[in-house]
């Protein structure tokens, strides 16, 4: 049984991760890892989600000694340039200044994003969910990158994770929330992403 490190807090993303995991491989996050407790948060200063993924990766292998998954991921909007992308705060303090809005909280976070895209001038409601998956070791790096094309919508869907309530895939009239994990899972990036490391693993 070979035992993954996914660098995340988010039990959730973690879960996510196992599910799409063959038998043989168990993904712990950080949080059952006692080592990683009082351990400085690595700097996500990148400009890419890989950037970012692999900056992740690599600090804490090195911090833990061992094999770590790590993944970025978000959405770039089309009427918004691109935005939030890897800027997400950042991405308010820009569009919206002052705005009083926790950028962790998605009910407060999208709602706004759709404002601004109701303001920017462009009809166009297209977005791209990217997953950025980097995997290292003590004898190799590996980089995965994939994205799926959907298009921002108001809130549906009960379960209640990032922007799955507000994003529906190309082609269907469900957002992400309202799909099953399952179906979420074999159309997403993700999974994509996570197979692409695994089959060089």
């Amino acid at each position: 049984m070979k035992k993954i490190v996914f660098a995340s807090w988010n039990q959730k993303k973690a879960v996510e991760i196992q599910r799409m995991a063959p038998e043989d491989i168990t993904i712990v996050c950080l949080k059952d890892i006692p080592e990683a407790v009082n351990v400085p948060q690595a700097e996500e200063n990148g400009t890419t989600f890989i950037e970012n993924a692999t900056i992740k990766a690599r600090y804490w292998a090195k911090k833990l000694n061992m094999p770590v998954l790590a993944e970025d991921s978000g959405i770039e909007i089309t009427a918004l340039n691109g935005y939030p992308g890897v800027y997400t705060k950042r991405c308010i303090e820009k569009l919206r200044p002052g705005a009083s809005v926790n950028a962790d909280k998605p009910e407060e976070l999208y709602p706004l994003l759709l404002e601004l895209m109701a303001e920017s001038g462009n009809k166009s409601t297209e977005a791209k969910w990217f997953s950025a998956i980097a995997y290292v070791d003590s004898e190799r790096e590996i980089f995965a990158t994939e994205y799926l094309l959907g298009n921002m919508c108001s809130c549906a869907g009960e379960r209640e994770f990032g922007f799955d309530q507000y994003f529906k895939p190309e082609g269907l009239s469900k957002t992400l929330s309202e799909l099953e994990p399952e179906e979420k899972d074999s159309i997403g990036p993700r999974k994509k992403a996570f197979e692409s490391i695994l089959a060089k693993i």
